[in-house]
């Protein structure tokens, strides 16, 4: 699991970017717990006098909170959502994943208790053995966020009625030889599916006309024949 944008942006809110220079970089600095720290937050490596550009306290940043994705991934055993994962990354981010192992907040959320375990978000707001306002606020946000529901994307919209296709315009193709065209334009060829489901039709159309046709030769044959076959022995005894 990852940590979401919105997660992100909690965080940065929190930690703040400090020591912010007037060219826009950062110095370190150690935070009320006396811990050296630059940019967003950072401790891993850091040293007396580093300097960081905003580029590299965001790419320091994304370093940190990947080991913090990953720990809370693990320590925690039973399934939660984006928002619950948001705020147990942002307080490790803060107390660390060594106090997070150890914690009745985590014991609580692998038993699943979720709503036991937000009050123990409260229980950490101390640095410097004193509490923080800013550590006071900071748990109350993630507490609300821990059980804040997951909002569900709406659903896409789909119309009622299909609309009719509107005939296409006539398209034009250019003729021409070899590379250059001459730029004479002819009207596209058409679509001659029609025409082809129509020759069936048209093909037994024409053997009826053909049979309409030979029907009264082939009754005026038929008298012939019959007429020929009366009349033959009566001339025969008339002559004979």
């Amino acid at each position: 699991m990852q940590l979401s944008d919105e997660g992100v942006r909690l965080i940065k809110s929190f930690e703040g970017y400090h020591r912010k220079l007037k060219d826009g970089r950062c110095l370190a600095y150690r935070c009320p717990a006396g811990v050296l720290t630059i940019g967003w937050g950072c401790t891993d490596g850091v040293r007396e006098g580093m300097i960081w550009t905003a580029e590299e306290a965001e790419a320091g940043l994304r370093r940190e909170l990947a080991k913090f994705e990953h720990g809370v991934s693990r320590l925690v055993t039973v399934e939660i959502n984006q928002n619950q994962f948001d705020a147990l990354v942002s307080f490790s981010y803060n107390v660390g994943l060594g106090a997070l192992q150890k914690s009745t907040l985590l014991k609580r959320i692998n038993k699943g208790e979720f709503a036991k375990a937000q009050g123990e978000f409260s229980r950490w707001t101390r640095g410097g053995g004193k509490v923080l306002p800013g550590l006071v606020s900071r748990r109350t946000r993630e507490a609300a966020l821990f059980l804040k529901p997951v909002e569900q994307p709406e659903a896409p919209y789909m119309p009622q009625e299909v609309e009719p296709v509107s005939s296409a315009p006539v398209k034009e193709i250019t003729i021409g030889t070899g590379a250059a065209a001459t730029g004479m334009t002819m009207p596209a060829p058409p679509d001659l599916t029609p025409v082809v489901a129509w020759q069936g039709f048209g093909e037994q159309v024409s053997a009826l006309g053909s049979w309409a046709v030979s029907k009264p030769l082939m009754t005026a044959t038929l008298v012939l024949v019959v007429g020929a076959l009366s009349i033959g022995p009566w001339i025969w005894r008339r002559f004979a």
